[in-house]
């Protein structure tokens, strides 16, 4: 035994071995931190006066690398693709009109209320989010949300599927 630990062979061996383990790690680790992460925060709901239900959600790029989005689909519990209308301008709820225009309530649109759908591709930086607003008709609070993107989202599936439950905004 005593000759085994003074002999080159034993040493160039266990050298070799440390190294091979320090590889592996750093490949593990070089894939843990360049792996895409995806969350969807925010998710809420608004039932306006005169306008159809107004939505509202964030994707959340919770990674060290930028991720681009391909695609983006909203479906109703059951899978069916959900009614979205695109295009819808905010209806402000009706100011009563006074005589004196000169104290008259001038209406300044709210830019909150301006929808913000998914048109084309987007970036989204690192750990950084963007907000996607939709006008939806009919609503349900539960739904899901299948994100596409150009690189691997959840093994090897470049698409990740969110169940979400809208929540009433204040």
């Amino acid at each position: 035994m005593n000759n085994l630990l003074f002999s080159w062979n034993f040493w160039n061996f266990l050298i070799a071995l440390i190294a091979l383990l320090v590889a592996l790690y750093s490949v593990w680790y070089t894939r843990q931190r360049d792996k895409i992460s995806l969350e969807i925060t925010d998710a809420t709901f608004e039932e306006l006066e005169h306008n159809p239900f107004f939505i509202c959600f964030c994707i959340f790029n919770n990674s060290t690398l930028a991720v681009k989005i391909t695609d983006i689909k909203l479906c109703n519990q059951d899978g069916t693709p959900a009614s979205l209308i695109l295009g819808h301008e905010y209806q402000p709820p009706q100011i009563p009109e006074m005589t004196d225009s000169l104290f008259s309530p001038v209406y300044i649109p709210e830019p909150y209320y301006f929808e913000a759908p998914f048109i084309n591709e987007v970036f989204i930086p690192a750990n950084d989010s963007m907000t996607f607003k939709y006008y939806i008709n009919p609503f349900a609070p539960n739904m899901i949300i299948h994100v596409t993107s150009d690189k691997p989202l959840h093994r090897w599936s470049k698409t990740k599927t969110f169940s979400l439950h809208f929540t009433k905004s204040n």
